[in-house]
């Protein structure tokens, strides 16, 4: 410090600037950041409390163990289609039905969904023919999966039948994709209007 301040006095002069200078760059900087960043977490915290609470659900459900083949995504569900037709498949399904119950039951939370989609996946063969078999095919998997889970859960076909869908969807890279059910749960316009709300102050 005592050589800095040693230093002939225009040299002085131009290093205190300088410092100043930097100091200005970076405090601009970081308000830019800063007004940047709030949007974008005002953005996704609708969102992320909704996953959230799927996930509180999930976790609530599957607390004494997590078997092989479920794995939990944002707001989807994983499942082998292993695990969804042979002698562990009613016990599967009573656990997710029972999450989609505790999700549909509760008005706060059911007004945050659409519908519940139930995917199975198709991989492309060189001939269209081939590929449209390989389709209906999964078609008729994700429609079978749907009907298991209103035959183990009445209550979803009798009160909840319009909040669920099955389709067929094309894998898009790996073969092991097309192994996995997804269900998935899609969004309301209501959470897009509370990404909008929490929007509204940085628009004013």
């Amino acid at each position: 410090m005592k050589k800095f301040f040693e230093l002939p006095a225009p040299v002085l002069s131009l290093a205190l600037i300088g410092v100043l200078l930097l100091g200005a760059l970076l405090y601009y900087r970081a308000v830019r950041v800063q007004r940047f960043l709030e949007p974008a977490l005002a953005m996704s915290t609708p969102r992320i409390a909704f996953a959230k609470n799927i996930r509180t659900l999930l976790s609530r459900e599957f607390a004494a163990e997590k078997p092989e083949g479920i794995r939990f995504a944002a707001n989807s569900i994983y499942v082998e289609q292993s695990l969804l037709s042979g002698a562990s498949a009613s016990g599967v399904l009573n656990r997710l039905s029972r999450v989609f119950l505790a999700v549909l039951r509760d008005r706060n939370l059911r007004g945050y969904v659409d519908f519940v989609l139930i995917s199975t996946k198709y991989r492309a063969a060189a001939d269209e023919r081939t590929t449209e078999g390989r389709r209906f095919g999964a078609q008729r998997a994700a429609e079978s999966v749907l009907s298991s889970l209103y035959r183990v859960s009445p209550e979803l076909r009798r009160d909840y039948e319009t909040y669920f869908a099955a389709t067929a969807l094309h894998a898009d890279h790996a073969a092991k994709e097309a192994r996995w059910v997804e269900f998935r749960f899609l969004p309301s316009e209501r959470l897009h209007i509370d990404v909008l709300t929490t929007l509204e102050k940085y628009v004013r």
